[in-house]
């Protein structure tokens, strides 16, 4: 009997063994898919199941049927990555950089020295200066708009390292003062003079109106949590008054708990605003994440839906949310994969008489190319889209048409050791 016991309890040890055996041989096969499933995830085409358009010519038009013709000038060189350029009336232009340098560019002398007369700017790495912009009437107040970080009160401006300003954030010190400034640009374009600030708000872009009111543009790149808060700036299209005061015509004016500067909201990087030259409308071009570059026509108190509602996708490929919803405005056009989207313009001088009517943006994409954007319109639908300037192949920042109808484009400046790209930033003139 003592043996029939032994021999039991060997063999139910030994089935133990097996069915443990078994369990750890699943348990490793379990792992091992959801190892594999992760990888595959993670290797998984990102730009796969692109979102469809709300409506059709929303994205991806085709080529005109015949490319443009036009010839490139190199107007100035050796930029140290330039953000704006502005057309004078007197036929040279302003070109800024990120340190808060703002020259003359001239076609007979070129390049000059920094202009006199700049606020103090806070850069790091080069990037400070955001924009300037000139007074819809600059004709007659030669006004130039500003938009920058200024350091507090008492400090001097130029560059700042990005440790420095880690140290200064730390120890709770105040790094920077975002400002919009205004001031005139002298008779001789020597320099500024009269400078004034006007408000302490986080500018992106600058556009000047024909009532005199200044839009702002301001990114909801950061805390995205408030950027569907009216009582923030953050991801906003803002408006003040020249002289910094609140137009009374804002949708939100006068409203208790609520940022009155708000125009609109639910933007993530606005990088470029135009007035539409026939409706006089508010039109802007504006960063998506991985994909959803958006070209938008601004209307007051709309909120177009960042981060909850894009055509983009995260940079892991995973959805964000839906393309559409209810109450959110759609964009008129996007990209998807992103361009990196940068300026924008409409044409309407008589050089080109087959651009008129035709919106110009810059791409700044290292995957997608870096060139220069002809939309070619029939009201507010695309009808066609060209590339133009792909062999110079150059990060495009900004473009003005001038006095004369020649279209003058900014490219910025690279310094990259590990794509070897190192070019000085440059004005080139295009004319036919």
């Amino acid at each position: 009997m003592d043996n029939f016991f032994t021999e039991s309890n060997k063999q139910v040890e030994t089935n133990l063994k097996h069915t443990i055996t078994r369990l750890a041989l699943k348990a490793i096969v379990i792992n091992a898919l959801v190892v594999l499933n992760v990888l595959a995830a993670a290797q998984a085409d990102p730009f796969a199941n692109p979102p469809g358009p709300a409506f059709a010519g929303q994205t991806a038009a085709s080529a005109p049927a015949m490319a443009s013709s036009y010839q490139v000038e190199v107007l100035a060189t050796g930029l140290d990555r330039p953000r704006s350029l502005v057309a004078l009336p007197d036929g040279n232009l302003l070109v800024a950089d990120g340190k808060g340098e703002v020259r003359i560019v001239s076609r007979e002398t070129g390049l000059s020295e920094p202009l006199t007369g700049m606020p103090p700017v806070r850069s790091v790495g080069g990037r400070g200066l955001m924009d300037i912009s000139p007074a819809y009437d600059f004709d007659i107040s030669r006004i130039i708009y500003m938009a920058f970080p200024a350091p507090p009160e008492g400090k001097a401006g130029g560059p700042v390292s990005a440790q420095e300003r880690t140290r200064m954030q730390q120890s709770g010190e105040v790094f920077q003062i975002n400002k919009i400034a205004k001031a005139r640009l002298k008779e001789d374009n020597s320099g500024f003079e009269s400078l004034e600030y006007i408000a302490e708000l986080p500018g992106r872009r600058l556009l000047s109106a024909p009532d005199g009111s200044v839009y702002i543009t301001t990114m909801g790149a950061g805390d995205l949590t408030l950027v569907q808060k009216l009582d923030s700036t953050e991801g906003k299209m803002l408006r003040i008054n020249a002289d910094g005061t609140i137009p009374e015509d804002n949708p939100y004016f006068a409203r208790a708990r609520v940022r009155q500067e708000i125009y609109s909201w639910g933007h993530r990087d606005p990088d470029g605003a135009m007035i539409h030259p026939e409706s006089g409308e508010l039109w802007t071009i504006e960063h998506g994440p991985m994909g959803g570059d958006e070209l938008n026509k601004i209307l007051p108190g709309r909120n177009y839906g960042w981060p909850n509602v894009t055509y983009g996708k995260n940079y892991d490929g995973t959805e964000i949310g839906p393309s559409a919803r209810t109450g959110i405005e759609q964009p008129l056009y996007y990209w998807f994969p992103s361009v990196a989207v940068s300026g924008l313009m409409m044409y309407t001088g008589e050089l080109f008489p087959q651009w008129q009517g035709n919106i110009f943006i810059g791409t700044m994409s290292p995957t997608e190319g870096k060139f220069l954007v002809r939309l070619e319109m029939d009201g507010e639908r695309i009808v066609s889209e060209e590339h133009l300037l792909v062999d110079h192949d150059r990060r495009v920042r900004d473009m003005v048409q001038g006095v004369e109808g020649a279209l003058y484009v900014l490219t910025d400046s690279e310094d990259n050791n590990e794509l070897d790209r190192h070019f000085p930033g440059e004005v080139l003139r295009l004319t036919p």
